[in-house]
């Protein structure tokens, strides 16, 4: 056997091995792009589709505030590293709703039954207060149930949404909270509390279809990252059943509130896909390239001294 066609089995069994290993993850979107540009337009890898506008334009032309940033934001320490820069919405643009849409396929890919899992990294750098609230505040997060498709009216269907508000006791503090696809409200037990603006957290949640059901974990434990069997008790949960949609994107909204930054956001169909503690297949990826392509060099290099 020549050194080629070992180099090439060896690839080919790191690919199989890692599509195994990472079957359940639909997306990972690592905001991989240059800075300053906007997230609107940019094409994702994982998904060979890009982000989509899903808004009604704004007087003058204008669209969202959601953008590429330089650098990227820490994970757990048992997460793969970071990669590419990161996003983040800074409250400017169309402050009615607007929202750039990643589908998970170029056709078709909505998922129907079961349950949708994503995780990401978070900092809030503002609580935005001249537009913000101390009661339901406003999303900046959630599950879209249109596909590869640009839109000109905001999203009127948005599942699992990641509500932000001022705290009602402290207001230099914010809290979080998880809705289904209805109308938020202040009330707890929806809602975490006092979390300070700069910090970042590891956000986990999840949508489940049939039952109507959002999730939210803050922070989880690290020790179940990657093991469906140890998927911890939600922080806050919404069983309140709103109107029930199937899931083929995700949206980044451009709400009132608040200013964040986003990264390494997973999309996948349980627990463990979106806290895998190994390398994504993506990035087992660009690695196996690279050794084949620096493999395939060396033989040709050997040839031509024979």
């Amino acid at each position: 056997m020549t050194k080629h066609s070992a180099s090439f089995i060896s690839f080919s069994i790191l690919l199989f091995s890692c599509a195994t290993a990472q079957a359940a993850l639909i997306a990972y979107e690592p905001f991989n792009d240059t800075t300053p540009n906007r997230v609107l337009g940019q094409a994702n890898a994982s998904t060979g589709t890009s982000w989509l506008l899903a808004a009604a334009a704004a007087a003058g032309g204008d669209t969202t505030g959601v953008n590429v940033a330089s650098g990227s934001l820490a994970v757990p320490a048992v997460m793969p590293t970071p990669i590419g820069n990161s996003a983040t919405i800074n409250g400017n643009g169309n402050s009615s709703g607007a929202a750039d849409r990643l589908a998970f396929a170029s056709v078709g890919g909505a998922i129907t039954s079961g349950s949708v899992f994503f995780s990401m990294a978070v900092k809030i750098t503002d609580v935005n207060a001249a537009q913000s609230n101390n009661t339901i505040g406003g999303f900046f997060f959630g599950l879209n149930n249109t596909g590869n498709s640009a839109t000109t009216t905001n999203p009127s269907s948005v599942a699992a949404r990641l509500q932000m508000r001022i705290d009602p006791t402290d207001a230099s503090k914010y809290d979080l909270a998880i809705f289904n696809n209805r109308a938020a409200v202040s009330t707890s037990p929806f809602w975490t509390s006092g979390l300070t603006v700069g910090d970042t957290q590891f956000l986990v949640g999840s949508y489940d279809i049939a039952n109507q059901v959002s999730k939210l974990w803050v922070n989880p434990s690290m020790n179940t990252f990657g093991d469906n069997s140890l998927t911890p008790a939600a922080t806050v949960s919404d069983t309140t059943a709103g109107a029930a949609i199937n899931i083929a994107s995700i949206i980044l909204r451009q709400s009132p509130a608040p200013f964040v930054n986003l990264d390494e956001i997973r999309v996948g169909t349980d627990w463990a896909s979106v806290t895998a503690p190994e390398p994504g297949t993506l990035t087992l990826l660009v690695l196996a390239c690279g050794v084949l392509s620096s493999a395939v060099r060396k033989r040709r290099a050997e040839l031509c001294e024979i």
